[in-house]
């Protein structure tokens, strides 16, 4: 199915699903949430097109069956509770016969992590992979004018994407850099914050789901790349295979349980 009707069947909180906490018109969502971070944005995209969708914290589970996830061996991903990692917003739209879906979230390089994920072998998303972009809450700007270059007729995501990827990156080699930085920031905070913290779960579950998604990132952008098969890989697909395994390992982390145990000192 394409993105749209697999996203319109999605039920959420209001229709007792546990999938999402919100699904309808985007209309509806900013009438019950005004007090919404990226009201203003996302007001300016309903004004785009006010057929524009939402879904809101779609949650999804490591798939172990997936060989790009077992070759990651990220087994901290696995132990998170049913459906903690959450995609933050998916904007869907039938449009004149095309479906299009939009993912956001706070960073590009997670929002391009939960495209990989949803898009995936046996993901929700399977069959969508071509009818998505990904981008990042933190340019609203560029989120309105590519949105409103992707709502055209005939518009290509994997054109448009590439042209989000240069405004952020200039190779892969650059995007690996970006991650890695990432993560060590994302350790650095998990030391100084959950000291502090007396019910640690959230925090953990969206650190974990961060370091999954920058893993994840890096080792399938990595292997989508012909440019490296081809040159520094010499056309070894093993090769290209090996290296992009590294490349995730190297993505740094905290362990499940030593987040668990980080304690206030006296």
């Amino acid at each position: 199915m394409a993105v749209f009707d697999n996203l319109n069947v999605v039920l959420d909180r209001r229709k007792e699903g546990d999938s999402c906490v919100f699904n309808g018109y985007l209309e509806d969502f900013l009438s019950v949430k005004e007090d919404l971070p990226y009201h203003e944005l996302f007001t300016k995209l309903l004004a785009l097109d006010n057929e524009l969708r939402i879904c809101v914290g779609l949650g999804f589970n490591v798939n172990k069956n997936v060989i790009s996830n077992q070759i990651i061996r990220y087994k901290d991903a696995s132990k998170l509770p049913d459906k903690a990692m959450k995609c933050p917003y998916v904007l869907y739209i039938n449009k004149e016969g095309e479906q299009k879906g939009i993912i956001l979230s706070e960073e590009y390089l997670l929002s391009k992590g939960y495209y990989y994920c949803l898009t995936e072998q046996f993901a929700v998303l399977e069959d969508s992979r071509n009818e998505l972009v990904a981008m990042s809450l933190d340019n609203p700007a560029l989120i309105l004018e590519k949105t409103e270059k992707f709502l055209k007729p005939k518009a290509r995501a994997g054109a448009i994407q590439r042209e989000i990827d240069n405004y952020y990156y200039k190779n892969v080699k650059e995007m690996i850099e970006i991650a890695t930085a990432n993560a060590e920031e994302a350790v650095n905070d998990a030391k100084k914050v959950l000291p502090e913290l007396e019910d640690k779960g959230d925090y953990i579950y969206q650190a974990v789901t961060k370091w999954y998604l920058l893993k994840k990132v890096v080792y399938v952008s990595y292997m989508m790349n012909k440019d490296i098969l081809n040159t520094e890989c010499e056309k070894d697909i093993k090769k290209q295979r090996f290296n992009a395994k590294n490349y995730a390992d190297a993505i740094p982390f905290m362990a499940y349980s030593e987040m668990w145990r980080l304690k206030k000192e006296d």
